[in-house]
């Protein structure tokens, strides 16, 4: 593997509705058609591509130089979201990009850091004089993430833990053993009652425990 300690984005200067009804890939393969018939290189230039939809799409294999800065390819990997037609160097991201490309970039980005933990990420523009990617990389690290939900039962949102399939299935099961607990303790006297109790507050603990469990799969966009 190569020593990489710089991460470069890019963008395609494509239009939004470009290739529209296209697969990811076939975009991928269009763009190394680009660069290889046009430009004569051995293969696509980014190692990375990310569609409006946040699709990622691996291209030169990472353990290969890229192709995509001159005079910073070696130790980098390049990155190219599609999109940014048009686009100037003063641009924000959401002005030319997705909500869902922010969200992959930011993931490849932190799976990168994470395998390179020397890395550092800048924008096509520091190294060369371009406006790609069509927004300062500096600026957009420093804001927050998009926030992306996870759809929700009818609505296609997700605002609460509430509305998690899961966590009301666990709750209303234990409601259930709850009421089913009680009625069987007017039934008992003495030894047995205690026998019950006990047995309700290890199911009272594997409960809680399961309801932890489903709430932390929630946040991690479980249904």
């Amino acid at each position: 593997m190569r020593n990489i300690d710089t991460i470069i984005i890019h963008c395609t200067a494509t239009r939004p509705n470009w290739w529209e009804g296209k697969t990811s890939q076939q975009k991928v393969d269009e763009v190394r058609r680009w660069h290889v018939e046009d430009r004569g290189w051995s293969d696509i230039g980014y190692h990375y591509l990310i569609d409006r939809d946040g699709t990622l799409v691996e291209g030169r294999p990472l353990e290969r130089t890229g192709a995509h800065a001159k005079g910073h390819n070696t130790g980098s990997v390049g990155i190219s979201l599609f999109g940014g037609h048009g686009g100037n160097v003063s641009d924000h991201f959401e002005d030319n990009f997705t909500e869902d490309q922010d969200r992959a970039l930011r993931e490849l980005m932190d799976r990168l850091k994470a395998e390179h933990p020397i890395v550092k990420t800048i924008g096509h523009n520091e190294v060369a004089n371009k406006a790609c990617p069509t927004f300062v990389v500096r600026d957009w690290l420093a804001k927050a993430p998009a926030v992306v939900q996870a759809p929700m039962v009818a609505s296609g949102q997700r605002a609460h833990p509430a509305h998690s399939r899961t966590v009301q299935t666990t709750v209303v099961q234990g409601v259930s053993a709850a009421g089913g607990a009680i009625a069987a303790l007017q039934s008992l006297d003495g030894t047995a009652q205690i026998i019950v109790l006990v047995g309700c507050f290890a199911f009272g603990a594997m409960a809680m425990f399961i309801l932890k469990e489903r709430l932390r799969a929630w946040a991690s966009g479980w249904r």
